[in-house]
């Protein structure tokens, strides 16, 4: 070997050692995470049997990242990571109307919530709770709901201590109330939008009322501000839908149900919104399971949804959300970050079936 060549392998050598010396010294430069792209985040979505529209035991239980793909309008997304969702870890919402005409009930409710509470007991669950009239906390003293008293409505944030939690349903009595229907939508929305809620976990809310909901537009409480209402049902469904699994406890108003054939499209697609009870609001049964099977134009939240009994005292445990995040996945997948609101489709596919979650209008 001559010289020159010589020459050259030990420079190529020595360039290598300070090259692998720079690495162990901790100067290699940094890569980009292969979860950031440039103008990328993750988002994550909770899919459940019952969202997709099918039977439970048709979603197989051990389907991975491989078996799925995710489109945001109409262009393919990386999918990230996919957990089952009793794998990850747990959020659950309580939405409790505590007006007046829940006198009857509240107690039974709150006792209810405890002993769901406890039905999770060696599980680490973040709770978080909020109660409603025709006002929420952020709506300030409300004197025109509790006729002259100076209590509000109150909300804890969310916690994994259960103690804090049960302490804060501890305070919860029926008092006020300015009308028939409340107003669940709002507090849904400010408990979703100011509370510190996991990321990457199963959510699930559970909504407890006797009654329907007011939406924007209907007339508020003499001396409530004008604007008291702030969202459709619409609104706040096309807000949960994916983000968190949504679960009711209310009246029965199949009657007041039109067919499907009747009612034209839901309000969720943008027609009518036939789920309007005369005197009672609109029904909160919609974000749940999307109303009764012969009569829903959609599957809500692909949550469940239970009668409201004259006790309030409900097993809320036939909910089955234990059992529920054994079926569902939580899907975590590439957005771009620029992009608040998109129609999302999420295809699973397995031998001998598949499975299509489409979402318009996801909001991560």
């Amino acid at each position: 070997m001559n010289r020159s060549v010589l020459s050259l392998l030990v420079l190529l050598t020595a360039a290598l050692a300070l090259a692998l010396a720079g690495c162990s010294s901790g100067f290699a430069p940094t890569l980009p995470s292969p979860n950031e792209g440039p103008g990328l985040e993750e988002a994550t979505i909770t899919l459940t049997p019952e969202l997709a529209g099918i039977p439970a035991e048709e979603l197989p239980q051990d389907l991975t990242a491989a078996n799925f793909a995710v489109s945001i309008n109409g262009a393919p997304a990386r999918v990230i990571r996919v957990v089952r969702s009793a794998g990850g870890g747990l959020a659950i919402g309580l939405v409790v109307d505590s007006t007046g005409s829940m006198g009857g009930e509240i107690e039974g409710v709150v006792n209810s919530i405890e002993a769901f509470a406890d039905s999770f007991a060696g599980r680490t669950v973040t709770w978080g709770g909020i109660e409603y009239g025709d006002g929420t906390p952020e709506d300030g003293e409300n004197t025109w709901d509790f006729f002259g008293n100076l209590d509000r409505r109150t909300k804890v944030g969310t916690t994994a201590n259960l103690t804090v939690f049960r302490d804060w349903l501890a305070t919860l009595t029926a008092r006020g109330g300015g009308d028939a229907a409340e107003n669940p939508l709002d507090a849904m929305m400010e408990a979703k939008n100011t509370m510190t809620w996991p990321s990457g976990v199963a959510r699930h809310f559970i909504l407890l009322t006797d009654v329907g909901a007011h939406q924007r537009g209907d007339p508020t409480p003499e001396g409530a501000p004008a604007d008291l209402y702030g969202f459709t049902g619409a609104e706040v469904l096309a807000a949960f839908r994916g983000w968190a699994v949504v679960h009711a406890v209310s009246p029965d108003y199949s009657y007041a149900w039109p067919t499907p054939e009747a009612a034209g499209p839901a309000q969720s697609n943008g027609g009518p919104d036939p789920q309007v009870v005369t005197g009672a609001g609109w029904d909160v049964r919609e974000l749940a399971d999307g109303g009764p099977p012969d009569r829903r134009t959609h599957n809500g939240t692909g949550g469940k949804w239970v009668e409201m009994p004259s006790s309030g005292v409900v097993d809320l445990t036939t909910l089955g959300i234990a059992e529920l995040i054994n079926l569902a996945y939580t899907v975590t997948f590439e957005r771009p970050r620029d992009l608040d609101e998109f129609d999302l489709e999420i295809v699973a596919t397995w031998a001998g079936g598949s499975a299509t979650w489409t979402i318009a209008g996801f909001r991560p």
